[in-house]
């Protein structure tokens, strides 16, 4: 195997598969990328056997071949090279050798089996779909924040893509927040589909989305219990292969007030900026903020005992009576960054009921919607500063 590329191109290809290497495996062969030249092009594979992300980028094969070889250590080797060519190749050693700045530097890095190496995993569609890169990654920007790290409920570890018709809904929750984005349009064939893609998926597939210069096709097979990417960067074709969660999703829906009378409009900025600095002196476990509702105000304080103390008022419009409320300020503020709106709308009706809370007015694109739901935590005794 011998190549050239340059080390921009290669560099970008490493740390791309490498959001599908493992930190830790039992298998030494996951903590590898697998190399494989051919043609004009280099492709670069990583996995731990659930996320498979396959990159390819131009290069110039002279000898088309393939390695294994350390994921992290060859990407940070690479990583510092002089933004040039780089000469890639075989040094009859066992070893992967890097030619770079015009002959003056060498390196080299242990070959690994790459025989031992997962193949790509095959995924025979049920359905298939597009969807514009920048839409993806807004769908998942806005529900992904709320998926759930408990891994005793592992249907809850992922995003449930639901698609009927001509919509699309991301939906998230942990039981203590819902999040979910829509999108309505022609997605080319998904049809009715209704899938859990795990949190690791879908955060890299946000990353890549953000940048594709192509609409995103997606492939589901229920059959296999797998779902492919493909997308370009670029002069880039990138692959990510995913199995998917199983079990039933809970029913959402349920959850979600249908009618919550009290309405507080409140700038999204500005309540945004005065909550992460009176959440400076929160509890460390409940980040608790309380909010005392009024008509034209809402005011956040904090009473942390060995913490401190902070208040701040902020001018609201509010249709309802006097309401005092606790909220994790970490859950809120994830809310009030994927809103995009110049404000915001909150939805209330008790102390202890599920709240609501919209952009309000349309967003950007009309054919998006975004509905997200925080559960309040119990009062303590009023707060002073």
């Amino acid at each position: 195997m011998e190549f050239t590329i340059q080390q921009a191109d290669l560099s970008y290809a490493l740390s791309t598969a490498l959001a599908s290497v493992p930190s830790k495996s039992t298998m030494p062969i996951l903590s590898t990328v697998l190399l494989e030249a051919e043609g004009d092009t280099l492709r670069i594979t990583g996995t731990d056997l659930d996320v498979t992300t396959s990159i390819t980028v131009p290069a110039t094969v002279k000898s088309p071949g393939r390695a294994a070889v350390q994921a992290r250590h060859f990407a940070d080797a690479v990583r510092k090279l002089p933004r040039d060519l780089v000469k890639v190749g075989d040094d009859g050693q066992g070893r992967v050798s890097i030619e770079y700045g015009k002959g003056k530097g060498r390196s080299a890095v242990p070959r690994q089996n790459d025989q031992e190496y997962p193949a790509l995993p095959t995924v025979k569609a049920d359905s298939k779909a597009s969807i514009e890169g920048p839409a993806l990654a807004r769908l998942i920007a806005r529900s992904a924040y709320a998926v759930s790290g408990d891994e005793t409920r592992p249907v809850l570890n992922g995003v449930y893509v639901q698609a009927e018709g001509k919509q699309v809904s991301f939906v998230a929750t942990d039981g203590h927040r819902l999040a979910r984005a829509m999108r309505k349009g022609d997605f080319g064939g998904l049809g009715k589909q209704a899938v859990i893609i795990p949190a690791k998926t879908i955060q890299a597939l946000g990353r890549l989305a953000a940048e594709a210069t192509s609409p995103v096709e997606v492939a589901v097979s229920t059959q296999r219990n797998h779902v492919a990417f493909h997308l370009r960067i670029g002069q880039n074709d990138v692959t990510v292969y995913s199995r998917l969660l199983e079990g039933p999703f809970p029913n959402y829906e349920q959850v979600i007030p249908k009618s919550n009378p009290k309405t507080m409009t409140v700038g999204r900025l500005e309540l945004r900026e005065a909550l992460d600095r009176v959440a400076t002196h929160s509890d460390n476990i409940t980040h608790q903020v309380r909010f005392a509702v009024a008509p034209s105000q809402v005011r956040l304080s904090v009473n942390t005992a060995d913490v401190g103390a902070g208040e701040e008022t902020v001018d609201a419009q509010y249709d309802g009576d006097e309401l005092e409320l606790g909220y994790n300020a970490n859950y809120l503020l994830d809310i009030l960054k994927t809103i995009e709106t110049e404000k915001v709308v909150f939805r209330l009706n008790t102390p202890i009921s599920a709240g609501i809370v919209e952009p309000e007015g349309a967003l950007s694109d009309a054919a998006e919607e975004i509905l997200c739901l925080i559960m309040p935590l119990r009062l303590p005794e009023p707060a002073t500063v």
